[in-house]
């Protein structure tokens, strides 16, 4: 599982470096679901740093256009970067509360 994970998140950073020189409809979905991908089987831990990766890349990433040349392929990058966390962290989410329903439905009851 770990493999599929590296691979996703591989995938997903390749094609948000390449959504700077091209640009195509489907790149979006793409990165949710590679950016899924890689959070699956992550940590409590990982997660909360997943998170906070996608709120600074996603209110961020704008602000790297003021860079001289490369600003605005600076802030396609990260701002396909901030969608692919997106998609870890809708993952995660999904993961962690599946957890918490089985743990409420199907701990052990004591009488």
């Amino acid at each position: 599982m770990e493999k599929f994970s590296a691979v996703g998140r591989l995938l997903a950073v390749i094609l948000a470096i390449a959504s700077a020189f091209f640009s195509n409809p489907i790149v979006a979905p793409l990165l949710l679901i590679f950016g899924g991908i890689a959070a699956i089987g992550n940590t409590a831990e990982r997660n909360s740093k997943n998170y906070q990766m996608a709120i600074i890349l996603v209110l961020g990433a704008k602000a790297l256009e003021v860079v001289p040349y490369t600003g605005s392929y600076l802030a396609t990058i990260f701002t396909s970067l901030g969608i692919a966390f997106i998609g870890a962290s809708v993952v995660a989410i999904t993961i962690t509360l599946e957890q918490r329903i089985v743990r409420d439905w199907l701990k052990k009851r004591t009488a």
